[in-house]
């Protein structure tokens, strides 16, 4: 028995022996799913469980893992974290909530609602606020951590090395903004100096703040960046994370959104076609890319968790790298806000593992 395997039936024993009420956090490309399977195979056949998930694709990776393991029970009802208020009706005897730290107020809310006798919590990137918001509106405690470098020194995933990649917004490029045309430096100055004014008056700026991070995910600089990335290392396989499919679009790649025509293009990268794939809001959570050598961050924002899953596809053991080691990119603006979002999202990871350039 492997050391991954070894884990993942200790991590299981720790769930059976507590209370039965709480959540695992167990690093990304560990395998939370055969961890849940060797809770399964202890419990009781054909029990009532609930599975949520933020993201349908998910859904696979559990049938996938089910079948390999040839674990099977008709009692399973798969769903989205958005459509959990849907089974506020029924009752289960567990609740799987997979990647728990992506639930939001109102679906916090609606598992609250729900009617079971146990719960199994699942993350792999949990900060500390989240984790007291889980514990604090559900009742749920972390009952066991694995965290990222211990899974790394026990060789259960691979090292990486983060590389921030400073730029200055583009200064050249004339671009319409409604009725003026400015550079998207010009328009970033601008903004941030409405927003301080009216900061100082005590007024709501969320919307221009909005409108200022419209212009970072939509940065002309940033997307030059990336493409001298991707054409410095056009035989490797590299993930791009956007923040816009305008940017995802524009990288001469393929790219997978919401706006795809082409539906198979992220099934075939995920399963090893093709050296380049960009992606919008989709591809964090819950997919293994085999194998992966980069990921390129295109766009983030001051979340960690995000960050980190982002930054996790690339670490599980089907790397392809004569180091040894997960590449992660991050493509930053050299404005303040961004690198205050940067700094906060990057909590999870060992700053000696991580180089500014």
């Amino acid at each position: 028995m492997s050391l991954r395997n070894k884990r993942q039936e200790e991590f299981a024993n720790i769930w059976l022996e507590s209370d039965r009420f709480g959540i695992l956090n167990l690093c990304p490309r560990f395998g939370k799913i055969y961890t849940t399977i060797n809770i399964l195979e202890k419990l009781d056949k054909n029990i009532n469980i609930l599975i949520a998930y933020p993201d349908v694709k998910i859904k696979e990776s559990w049938e996938a893992d089910f079948n390999t393991r040839k674990y099977k029970n008709d009692n399973i009802v798969y769903t989205t974290h958005l459509s959990i208020k849907k089974h506020t009706r029924s009752f289960f005897d567990l609740v799987i909530l997979d990647e728990i730290h992506l639930l939001s107020e109102a679906q916090i809310e609606a598992v609250r609602e729900l009617t079971c006798t146990k719960v199994l919590g699942l993350t792999g990137t949990l900060s500390s606020w989240t984790e007291t918001t889980l514990l604090e509106e559900l009742e749920l405690p972390v009952i066991a951590t694995y965290p990222i470098e211990q899974a790394i020194a026990e060789g259960v995933i691979v090292d990486y090395e983060i590389s921030v990649i400073k730029v200055p917004l583009d200064n050249f490029t004339k671009i319409q903004y409604k009725t003026k045309l400015k550079t998207e430096k010009q328009q970033f100055d601008s903004y941030g100096y409405i927003i301080n004014k009216m900061q100082s008056g005590g007024q709501d700026t969320m919307f221009l703040r909005l409108s200022r991070m419209r212009i970072i995910q939509n940065s002309l600089a940033k997307l030059k960046a990336t493409k001298k990335i991707l054409s410095e290392n056009s035989t490797d396989r590299i993930l791009v994370f956007c923040g816009l499919t305008k940017i995802a679009d524009a990288l001469g790649i393929p790219s997978y959104h919401s706006k795809s025509s082409e539906k198979d293009i992220f099934q075939d990268f995920a399963e090893g076609k093709g050296n380049h794939l960009a992606v919008v809001k989709i591809g964090n959570t819950g997919v293994t890319y085999t194998p992966l050598n980069k990921v390129i961050i295109n766009y983030f924002d001051s979340n960690a968790e995000n960050l980190a899953q982002r930054i996790n596809r690339c670490m599980a053991m089907e790397y392809n790298t004569p180091d040894k080691k997960a590449h992660i990119y991050i493509i930053s603006s050299n404005e303040e806000v961004e690198l205050k979002w940067l700094n906060k999202a990057l909590e999870f990871f060992d700053k000696s593992k991580i180089k500014y350039i």
